[in-house]
């Protein structure tokens, strides 16, 4: 019976911190930014993020179908014309300047349609 009691409050125990570890971890906010995909551009073309903050870009086109590609990060999803905004959930990689090319076939431009995710360190606060 002691064995069957310390067991279950071993449970108790690690589902608790398991539990208080998401709680810690989803309470800090995400960075989230809009990004507009439109022939032959991204807007903002320069998107800076805090290196290990959570982001969230929304991105929508205003015209046709485009793509959203930062290979180094393996990110890469498909923007439908004109509909709801696609979201890309991650954590900001480290400090660095990583590329974003359109991956959907958009016209004559398509080869010049290219942005810049620029992820910066942290800074400390006097804390």
């Amino acid at each position: 019976m002691r064995r069957i009691t310390l067991l279950s409050l071993s449970v108790v125990i690690a589902t608790a911190a398991t539990m208080l570890n998401s709680v810690v971890k989803g309470s800090e906010p995400v960075h989230e930014l809009e990004v507009v995909a439109k022939k032959f551009t991204f807007e903002p073309a320069l998107i800076q993020v805090t290196a290990g903050e959570p982001v969230r870009l929304l991105i929508h086109s205003t015209d046709t179908v485009h793509g959203f590609s930062i290979r180094a990060l393996n990110i890469d999803v498909q923007v439908p014309r004109g509909g709801e905004p696609v979201s890309v959930e991650f954590t900001a990689p480290p400090p660095g300047r990583y590329e974003v090319a359109c991956s959907e076939f958009c016209g004559g431009g398509h080869g010049q349609m290219k942005a810049a995710l620029v992820s910066v360190a942290a800074t400390r606060t006097g804390r």
